[in-house]
């Protein structure tokens, strides 16, 4: 009898810790989580790069976009977890995400194929969560980004920076159609929840990267972490791993606009707008 209970706690116990410990790595594989910057970390080198390629014969449309994202981090650490959200003209044309544990180098790669003029650009947010000891979390953050210009017509060639008059020229004007769908997105959304757009300083996700510390210039360098990485926790559980309705389902964010990101002017909250592929529009809220 004491042989049996004994066994039946063993069995009992055993199966508590395998469910704990798949339900763990479930949650670090789909969970960023925001912890204080540990300022005795950083990235070794953090970078995202969009590389085009004919892919055609001569005078072909055709070409492919190779998307790379890497990081490394000085160390190796609990959790290293990379999120990169490519967009084009506008819209979400991909996701890249990517975790280890006990890691400290990433490296993702996808290719796609394109056949049409258009504006790529990607946007990364390179996370890591550290246990410098068991009962205290730290992370470290670091963003990058990448813009590719294309254009098929009448031959193929592409940019980073335009760099001739006619380049300039394809830059206004695939400019000028990307940021009249990302703009009618954000106005759409506005309406639809009756936000004052006057009332917020707005920037676009893909510009975060650069301009960051120029829209969260009311807040001192530790807070502007806390923002973004809290910015990056709400993202990728309501957005990157799909967006949930009004009526209860979720949907993928493919093809949805470049969310816009409003900081209230009195500073109390960040509202994230956008719509989706279908042209229902979305806003995510995070308190500051």
């Amino acid at each position: 009898m004491k042989l049996q209970l004994k066994y039946t706690v063993f069995l009992f116990l055993t199966t508590i810790f395998v469910i704990l410990y798949f339900s763990n790595n479930r949650q670090a594989e789909e969970t960023i989580i925001f912890f204080p910057i540990d300022s005795s970390l950083h990235f070794e080198h953090a970078s995202t790069h969009l590389t085009p390629k004919v892919t055609g014969d001569s005078g072909d449309s055709t070409y492919s976009i190779t998307w790379k994202v890497n990081s490394a981090l000085d160390q190796p650490a609990y959790l290293r977890q990379d999120v990169s959200l490519l967009y084009k003209n506008g819209k979400l044309a991909g996701a890249l995400k990517n975790w280890r544990q006990n890691k400290q180098e990433l490296s993702q790669k996808a290719e796609s194929k394109e056949s049409e003029s258009g504006r790529y650009e990607a946007v990364t947010f390179h996370y890591a969560e550290v246990h410098p000891a068991d009962t205290i979390f730290t992370s470290a953050q670091q963003l990058s980004k990448d813009k590719l210009y294309t254009v098929t017509s009448p031959a193929f060639q592409y940019f980073h920076r335009p760099l001739s008059e006619e380049q300039i020229q394809w830059k206004k004007t695939l400019d000028g159609l990307t940021d009249q769908t990302v703009q009618n997105g954000l106005e759409k959304a506005g309406q639809a929840f009756q936000v004052n757009l006057d009332q917020y300083n707005i920037i676009s996700l893909t510009d975060l990267p650069s301009k960051k510390n120029q829209w969260l210039s009311a807040f001192p360098q530790f807070k502007r972490e806390e923002i973004v990485g809290k910015l990056w926790e709400g993202l990728y559980k309501n957005y990157v791993l799909g967006i949930k309705k009004e009526d209860g389902s979720t949907v993928s964010p493919q093809g949805s606009t470049i969310p816009q990101l409003l900081m209230a002017k009195n500073q109390g909250e960040i509202l994230v707008l956008f719509t989706l592929k279908d042209g229902t529009p979305i806003m995510l809220r995070q308190k500051l």
